[in-house]
């Protein structure tokens, strides 16, 4: 016979805390069709007000103003100064217009409760953030395209080639578009759109002042000491005649071989850097990135190469390369002024070079060195990958965590 139990069934207990599986969030992998759809919404949302119109405008005529003013003095023959004043404002525009754009897009969003709405739809975290992303990007592309008419002018003048002006104006939108993701990233971590313009601003100052000041003043961490190794004249030595002869420089009586010459009794020594340990700092710089990529002009061959002049640019790339072959033997074996041997140089009707090596030889090679940009391209890459994972992240929802005082819908 079959007993029935007719005690109520105990109720199910709920699993653990540690059992439970993490939320994943939603997928974060963007949509081509997704990330359209945020960039659209974005564009009509972040039309410039008038205040932006005025400032875009006054920006604008600035800029054109000073092209055309460079135009004018820069006379008729061929010059490549223009141009690549013209090219490193528009780089400067773009890091400035970019970043304000980009750094309020979430968190102002967040604060009008426009963003949650959009988190709880089919849209991933990966199109909200390539779609604003690519917004911000394209507002700070469209005001850049007016500066093309006296762009394609200045080219014509330049000697360039239409492959190299490609190429320049090709690595300055990825640096634009780098400052866009971090001012988006900003946006994302802080609360406050204050915060996170005047955070974007100084990352981006950090990469066109910051890298300089680095190179210098580390200067005296990469330095050699070396001791001066000079000799000049012994004056108390000389003789009557030789005294005349020196002070007057007439050596019509005297020969100038016959000087007595010696060292100074406390030589002081000083150092050397070695610039070439940190030159990455310099190829990370925005600026010299687009110098990089310019094309390389000899200071000796311009006119049969059918250049321009030497203008920014190059003088930029014999300083940066300069820095990445650093010191020579000469200058790590000290100075070796002789004041003897240039007196004797001078009365052969010969240049004295102080014992260093052919500086014009050196200065012609450094024109010509190898470009290096990969540096700074990898630099502006790790930093694009690094701020739109940030921002990826920083979408998915369910949060984990909420900063103090953020509004969620």
């Amino acid at each position: 016979m079959t007993v029935l139990d007719d005690s109520p069934a105990a109720a199910p207990q709920p699993a653990p805390a540690s059992s439970r599986r993490p939320a994943k969030g939603n997928p974060w992998h963007p949509t081509v069709r997704g990330t359209l759809l945020v960039t659209q919404i974005e564009l009509l949302r972040r039309r410039p007000t008038v205040k932006g119109w005025i400032f875009y405008g006054l920006l604008l005529a600035a800029i054109l103003g000073l092209g055309v003013l460079l135009a004018v003095v820069s006379g008729d023959e061929k010059s490549s100064t223009p141009m690549e004043l013209v090219l490193v404002l528009v780089l400067g525009a773009g890091m400035l217009i970019a970043p304000s754009l980009a750094a309020t897009s979430i968190n102002g969003d967040s604060s009008e409760g426009v963003l949650a709405p959009l988190q709880m739809t089919r849209l991933t975290a990966g199109d909200l953030a390539f779609g604003k992303l690519l917004a911000s990007w394209l507002i700070a592309f469209a005001v850049l395209l007016t500066m093309t008419p006296f762009l394609v002018y200045a080219f014509t003048r330049s000697g360039w080639h239409v492959g190299e002006l490609i190429v320049v104006i090709g690595v300055i939108l990825l640096v634009v578009l780098t400052s866009t993701a971090i001012g988006l990233a900003w946006s994302s971590l802080a609360a406050r759109a204050v915060a996170s313009v005047s955070l974007a601003h100084l990352t981006t100052g950090a990469l066109l002042l910051g890298t300089l000041l680095a190179f210098v003043f580390t200067q005296p961490l990469v330095s050699e000491t070396v001791t001066d190794q000079s000799r000049y004249i012994d004056y108390e030595a000389l003789t009557d005649e030789q005294r005349e002869a020196y002070d007057t420089w007439d050596w019509s009586e005297v020969d100038p071989s016959t000087l007595p010459c010696r060292a100074p009794d406390d030589p002081y020594e000083y150092g050397v850097p070695h610039t070439e340990r940190t030159a990455w700092l310099l190829l990370a710089n925005p600026v010299v990135l687009i110098g990089e990529s310019s094309p390389i002009i000899s200071f000796e061959t311009w006119e049969e190469d059918g250049r321009a002049a030497p203008g920014l640019f190059a003088e930029m790339h014999r300083w940066v390369s300069d820095s990445r072959v650093g010191p020579s033997e000469s200058d790590l074996a000290g100075e070796q002024w002789d004041e003897c041997a240039m007196l004797v140089a001078d009365q052969n009707g010969e240049v004295y070079n102080g014992g260093g090596g052919d500086w014009e030889a050196e200065q012609e090679a450094n024109s010509v060195y190898p470009r290096a940009p990969w540096i700074g391209l990898g630099v502006q890459g790790v930093l694009l990958a690094g701020a739109m994972w940030i921002v990826v992240a920083r979408l998915r929802v369910p949060y984990t965590k909420l900063r103090q005082g953020t509004r969620v819908a």
